[in-house]
């Protein structure tokens, strides 16, 4: 008996693309609480959230001010871990500066 190994994908419907994304912005736009250290966690350069349509809820997965940082939570393994625990996942990516964003913004779900 052999396991069937679950794999993301991109989510294909545009109107639930559309809302992921205005999910994970909304949360940006409005996150406040600070760790220890003084930064809002979930607002990294680079960041992954996990949605449960459920509960409501975006959970901030990984966070981190470089690609290289943040590489490690967008292979396919580690998407393919998430993905099996939350309905979507968003992954938010800002390649530019503060005053010239590059945004791009993934949006997975789980393989059928």
């Amino acid at each position: 008996m052999t396991t069937k190994t679950t794999k993301a994908e991109l989510v294909n419907d545009r109107a639930m693309t559309e809302l992921l994304k205005r999910k994970a912005i909304n949360f940006r736009e409005t996150a406040s609480l600070k760790d220890r250290d003084g930064c809002v966690k979930g607002l990294g350069s680079y960041a992954l959230y996990g949605v449960d349509h459920v509960r409501g809820q975006l959970v901030v997965l990984a966070s981190e001010p470089t690609a290289g940082d943040f590489n490690k939570y967008v292979t396919a393994k580690a998407k393919a871990e998430v993905v099996a625990r939350y309905d979507h996942v968003v992954e938010y990516r800002d390649a530019g500066s503060h005053s010239n964003p590059k945004v791009t913004i993934l949006c997975w779900t789980k393989a059928e």
